[in-house]
């Protein structure tokens, strides 16, 4: 099938999904979330497919990580759908509802977007989240993963058909596709029929496809995420929360790349240095952090700016929390940053100062997580500032339209009629 018949199908469905109702879509993931316990077995021998070919290929250590579509993923998908079935339907929300001082009733509606065509790396488990993102905000969507996902995701998409054809919607609502880079590109071309692009993957992706599209694309750039430790920070507190930003999930995009260290805690630097050796993390640091723990590999300026998808972390002594703000504002990505203090006031300026989607205070930057922030999964993290920032959920796939209720006002008078 060409790109365009893809699109122009994806263009018919919105209008349909748009407007079903919430227990349709529900049925979907209700559906959707049987199929894949039913067919686990399946699933698994796709993805195991996938991954020996990948290997073979050479693909890097890191992307054949979020590649694995284990049994223990494909549990947590399920349980996924069932929050994402829970949540609010966000289609026809009304809000700043305003009664005007001549009758009118004005507010503003929820309205889904269209067509969403999500371009991704590894990751099959975005087949099912976007999927069922995008139709429970009354989206149709278009899902093309990487070729390293290709069995496992042309499975997930003949499950998603599968669903929607036994709630009644048309099938082609959630199309996963394969195909080449130039009928990627081709698909980038279709402003007409798509109205959204979410990438999702490495850097050059996301740029390739920012620099391609006619349509509106909203980035996930690189996740250079910082871990501050004030002078007031607890020790303790501050190396487990840097490890768990760092160990837990080393190759996501919200793994802590670079720790930040206040001056007067430099003295603590050998505790913290040991506890990432102990979990297996290569450890780099400027001058000043080599002058405390010499075998310390030297940090270049590079470093900075890397985002290392791997257990390995930069380690920088700042002045304090100002020098922290500038460093982070300088060669941050404005993803997700952290300080770890005992001061309101400094907590306070780090959260207003610093530039990035996700700021949090004395927490481990894996908070920055569509679940743990109560949208049942996110469809990605955007690091743009328009549209949608951080985590998008449900909410962030829906514009608005301004909806008036009057009882027969007019703005003035028609003097050329004559009323009888």
């Amino acid at each position: 099938m060409d790109v365009r018949t893809i699109a122009q199908r994806a263009r018919n469905c919105s209008t349909i999904v748009a407007t079903s109702t919430t227990k349709q879509k529900n049925a979907v993931l209700n559906a959707m979330a049987g199929k894949l316990a039913a067919r686990k077995r399946e699933i698994l021998s796709a993805n195991e497919v996938d991954i020996a070919e990948a290997k073979s290929s050479g693909l890097a250590i890191h992307l054949i990580d979020r590649l694995r579509f284990g049994e223990e993923k494909i549990d947590s998908r399920i349980r996924c759908l069932s929050k994402i079935e829970a949540l609010p339907d966000p289609v026809g929300q009304s809000y700043r509802i305003d009664r005007r001082p001549n009758g009118l009733e004005a507010s503003r509606v929820r309205v889904p977007l269209g067509v969403i065509l999500m371009i991704y790396e590894a990751r099959p488990h975005v087949t099912v989240n976007a999927g069922a993102f995008c139709l429970k905000s009354g989206n149709a969507a278009i899902l093309r993963g990487g070729s390293e996902a290709k069995q496992c995701n042309a499975l997930i998409g003949d499950l998603w058909r599968e669903s929607l054809s036994e709630a009644g919607l048309p099938p082609e609502a959630i199309q996963a596709i394969s195909g080449s880079h130039e009928e990627v590109n081709d698909l980038l071309q279709l402003n007409e029929y798509i109205d959204l692009v979410i990438p999702r993957g490495g850097k050059g992706l996301i740029q390739s496809v920012s620099e391609k599209s006619r349509i509106p694309v909203i980035k996930h750039f690189a996740g250079i995420c910082h871990v501050y430790m004030d002078e007031s920070a607890d020790l303790r507190r501050a190396i487990e929360i840097a490890l768990d930003s760092k160990c837990l999930m080393p190759e996501v995009c919200n793994a802590m790349e670079t720790f930040l260290v206040s001056q007067s805690m430099r003295n603590k630097l050998p505790y913290i240095v040991q506890a990432f050796r102990q979990c297996g993390v290569t450890v780099k640091g400027c001058d000043r952090t080599r002058a405390v723990v010499s075998d310390v590999e030297p940090a270049t300026e590079e470093d900075w700016s890397t985002e290392y998808l791997d257990t390995v972390v930069s380690v920088r002594v700042v002045e304090g929390v100002s020098e922290a703000i500038g460093h982070i504002n300088r060669y941050g990505s404005h993803h997700t940053d952290v300080i770890v203090t005992d001061s309101e006031s400094r907590a306070r300026k780090f959260v207003q100062e610093v530039d990035s989607a996700v700021v949090l205070v004395n927490a481990s930057t894996m908070f920055c997580d569509g679940e743990s922030l109560g949208m049942g999964a996110e469809i990605g993290i955007s690091t743009d500032k328009l549209h949608a920032r951080g985590p998008m959920g449900l909410e962030e796939l829906t514009s608005y339209k301004h909806v008036i209720w009057g009882a027969g006002q007019v703005m003035g008078e028609l003097h050329t009629w004559k009323k009888e």
